[in-house]
C-alpha cells in the first residue's frame, strides 16, 4: 500500500502544453479584438495633447501682451525663425513685432523684433489649420486681428470623432471645440 500511496504524491500538477496553447490562442484573439479601440484612445489623446499646446500658445501670447503693453503675435512657422504662412502643422512662433510690418509670411520676423517662444510641429500624424497667417494680441490682452478665429487639429485619419479644434473670440480667450467637427 505505501507503493501506491507514494506514487500518487510524488504526481506533478500544473497545466498540460494543449491547455497553455488554447489560453494564449484566447489572448490573442482578445487583444487582436481590442486594438482598433486602442488606436482611436491613442489617436484622441494624442489631439487632446496638442490642443493643450495651442491654448498654452494663446495663453502665453495673450499675458505677454498685457505684461509688455504691446501686440504681440503669433504665426506658422517651418524653421523656427521666421514666419510662413499657412504652414501650422511645422510649427509657430510667438514675438513681439516691434515695427509693425509682420503680415505672417516670410519675412515678418526682423532685426529688432523680440522671438519670445518656438513650439514645434504637432507630428507627422496630425494637420492643423488656421482660419489667418497671423493672429494677434493687443495690450489689453484682446484680439488685435478682429473676428473670431478658429485653429482646427485633424488626426492623419481624418476620424472627425478624435478632431479638436480652438475658438479664438474677440476678447482673446481660448475655447476648446470637440463636437461638430469636419476634417478636410
Amino acid at each position: 500500500m505505501d507503493r501506491v500511496d507514494s506514487k500518487i504524491g510524488n504526481k506533478i500538477k500544473g497545466f498540460t502544453l494543449i491547455e497553455l496553447l488554447i489560453v494564449v490562442a484566447i489572448m490573442g484573439i482578445l487583444i487582436a479584438l481590442s486594438m482598433p479601440g486602442f488606436q482611436d484612445t491613442i489617436e484622441s489623446a494624442n489631439t487632446n495633447s496638442q490642443v493643450k499646446v495651442m491654448l498654452t500658445t494663446l495663453n502665453l501670447a495673450r499675458s505677454e501682451a498685457i505684461k509688455r503693453g504691446t501686440n504681440i503675435l503669433i504665426c506658422a512657422s517651418d524653421d523656427g525663425a521666421d514666419c510662413s504662412a499657412g504652414t501650422w502643422s511645422d510649427g509657430w512662433l510667438v514675438f513681439e513685432d516691434v515695427n509693425g510690418d509682420a503680415d505672417g509670411d516670410a519675412g515678418s520676423v526682423d532685426v529688432g523684433d523680440n522671438l519670445i517662444r518656438v513650439f514645434d510641429s504637432v507630428g507627422a500624424t496630425s494637420t492643423m489649420t488656421f482660419t489667418v497667417d497671423l493672429f494677434s494680441y493687443n495690450n489689453l490682452g484682446f484680439s488685435a486681428t478682429g473676428g473670431t478665429q478658429t485653429f482646427l487639429l485633424c488626426p492623419a485619419s481624418n476620424n472627425a470623432a478624435n478632431a479638436r479644434s480652438v475658438v479664438i473670440g474677440p476678447s482673446g480667450r481660448g475655447r476648446r471645440v470637440e463636437d461638430g467637427l469636419v476634417c478636410p
